[in-house]
C-alpha cells in the first residue's frame, strides 16, 4: 500500500497542474507589467519628466513583467530554473515579432528597435536567476 502513493499522478493531471502554474505565471508577468505601465504614465502625467523616457520607462516594465512571470514559473517548477526564466523571455518576445508582424507587415528591431527584445530575454533570465539565488540558499 505505501509504494501505491509514490506513483506519479496520471498524464491528464500533470497537464491540468501544468496549465495552470503557466496560466499563473503568465497572469502575474502581466498583471505586475500593466501595473508598472499605470505608475510610469502616472509619473508622466504629474511630474516634469520628459516625455522622452516613455520608451525606456515601458521597456522597464516589460522586463520587469517578463522578471516576474519567470520567478513564478521557476520557482513552481523547482528544477531548470534557467530554462524557465529564457523560455518566459523567449515567449515574449515571440510575442512582440508576432504583435510587431500584426501591426506593421515587417519587424524592424534595428538601432534602438532592438531594445525591448533584448530587455524581455535578459527579464527572464534575471527573474529565473533569482529564484535560484533564493532556493540554494
Amino acid at each position: 500500500m505505501a509504494g501505491k502513493n509514490l506513483r506519479k499522478p496520471p498524464r491528464a493531471a500533470r497537464r491540468k497542474t501544468t496549465a495552470a502554474v503557466l496560466l499563473a505565471a503568465f497572469g502575474c508577468g502581466v498583471g505586475s507589467c500593466m501595473l508598472l505601465l499605470a505608475a510610469c504614465a502616472f509619473l508622466l502625467t504629474h511630474t516634469a519628466l520628459p516625455l522622452g523616457l516613455v520608451r525606456p520607462m515601458a521597456c522597464m516594465a516589460a522586463a520587469a513583467g517578463a522578471a516576474v512571470s519567470a520567478a513564478v514559473l521557476a520557482h513552481q517548477c523547482r528544477e531548470k530554473l534557467l530554462l524557465c526564466g529564457l523560455g518566459c523571455g523567449v515567449f515574449y518576445t515571440a510575442c512582440l515579432l508576432g504583435a510587431s508582424l500584426l501591426a506593421g507587415g515587417e519587424v524592424n528591431w534595428q538601432g534602438s528597435n532592438v531594445m525591448l527584445p533584448i530587455a524581455l530575454l535578459l527579464g527572464g533570465l534575471l527573474g529565473s536567476a533569482v529564484t535560484a539565488l533564493r532556493t540554494n540558499r
